[in-house]
């Protein structure tokens, strides 16, 4: 796929996995974990929305794996109640987190650019936030 072609698709990208929570994940005490990686990736997306074009090929092409095994949980989930989806929901947290890596560095340079846009400070300072998990553990 060409870097154009990977870019138009980036914004559409970020807005479905902006709008995406990661609800196939967990039950009991594994639900704060599961969110954490969610929570963070999002963070960094919001970053990148203000640059869509500062995303790496790399970064782009984990948030598509990531969308696919999304789909493909939420499909698994409507046919099954089994052992797999306990796999499946691994691959998906793993998928969240190597996306965190491939996007970070693109977020990072984001962040270091001269003057930028008060919201896209904002953005960055979320980043560095640990997540708040209060109301998840009420």
């Amino acid at each position: 796929m060409s870097r154009i072609t990977a870019l138009s698709a980036l914004p559409a990208l970020l807005v479905a996995l902006l709008c995406v929570p990661l609800s196939a994940h967990a039950e009991g005490g594994d639900e704060v974990r599961s969110k954490v990686p969610n929570m963070q990736l999002q963070k960094e997306l919001a970053v990148l929305q203000f640059q869509p074009e500062a995303a790496s090929e790399a970064c782009i092409e984990s948030l598509k794996e990531l969308h696919k095994t999304q789909a493909l949980l939420e499909e698994e989930q409507k046919h099954t109640n089994d052992q797999d989806l306990a796999i499946a929901q691994d691959v998906l947290e793993s998928d969240f987190e190597n996306s965190i890596e491939m996007c970070a560095p693109d977020v990072h340079k984001l962040c270091e650019t001269q003057n930028p846009d008060v919201k896209l400070v904002k953005a960055c300072e979320n980043v560095g936030s640990l997540p708040d998990t209060t109301a998840s553990t009420q």
